[in-house]
C-alpha cells in the first residue's frame, strides 16, 4: 500500500521478476496489476526485467508474459527483457 506514495510524476516502471521463483509468480502478477492500475501510473511505460535467466529451469520471457498476464495491461506500453 505504500508504493503509491512513489507514483507521482512517474514516467516509467522497471519491474524486476525472479524468473526462477515459480511459487511466487502469481503474487508478483497480482502486485504488478494492482500497481499498474493506479491512476497515477496511467501513462507510465513498463519494463519487466526477467531476472535469473542464467539458472536452469527458469521461466522464459514468453512464459513470464503469459504468467504475468502482460497482454491484459490494456493501453500500456510494456516490454519484457530476459
Amino acid at each position: 500500500p505504500l508504493w503509491r506514495h512513489y507514483f507521482s510524476n512517474t514516467n516509467a516502471v522497471i519491474y524486476v521478476v525472479d524468473s526462477n521463483d515459480k511459487n511466487r509468480i502469481s503474487e508478483s502478477t497480482d502486485e504488478l496489476h494492482k500497481m499498474m492500475s493506479d491512476d497515477q501510473l496511467r501513462d507510465a511505460i513498463l519494463l519487466v526485467l526477467a531476472n535469473k535467466q542464467d539458472l536452469p529451469h527458469t521461466l522464459s520471457a514468453s512464459e513470464l508474459t503469459n504468467k504475468l498476464k502482460l497482454n491484459k495491461l490494456k493501453q500500456k506500453n510494456w516490454f519484457i527483457q530476459p
